[in-house]
């Protein structure tokens, strides 16, 4: 099998499972935050898109911190936007509040990692 034929694996995939919003409006409870090929994209729950950018193009802010997690702010071609990733997926397959906390605090530093790693600002 050829490695053309091979999908490639994104960098970060938040899963559908990501909470996208700028200021006070929620644009979607359930999308997705995809960094591939050096490109991260902000979806909604139906595939729309709702913001994207070359990953080098993009600023990664800690943001405000609740309890031992933060939600950080992504600044992606001038608009910020609020993303918590995994939270909401962890309380719903029964685990608790601070657990939840913890994995979302492990999938915001790869995101950082991931970030960083090609040549955005974290």
């Amino acid at each position: 099998m050829s490695e053309s034929s091979n999908a490639t694996e994104p960098d970060f995939d938040s899963g559908p499972w990501a909470t996208i919003a700028s200021g006070m409006k929620v644009h979607t409870k359930r999308g997705r935050l995809v960094i591939s090929e050096g490109h991260l994209g902000l979806l909604r729950e139906n595939g729309d898109l709702i913001d994207s950018a070359p990953v080098a193009a993009v600023q990664l802010k800690k943001g405000f911190t609740y309890s031992m997690s933060s939600i950080p702010t992504l600044v992606v071609n001038g608009n910020k936007y609020k993303v918590m990733v995994s939270y909401e997926h962890s309380l719903e397959h029964g685990l608790g509040d601070e657990q939840a906390k913890e994995i979302q605090h492990e999938d915001n530093e790869k995101l950082i990692a991931v970030i960083r790693g090609l040549g955005g600002k974290a």
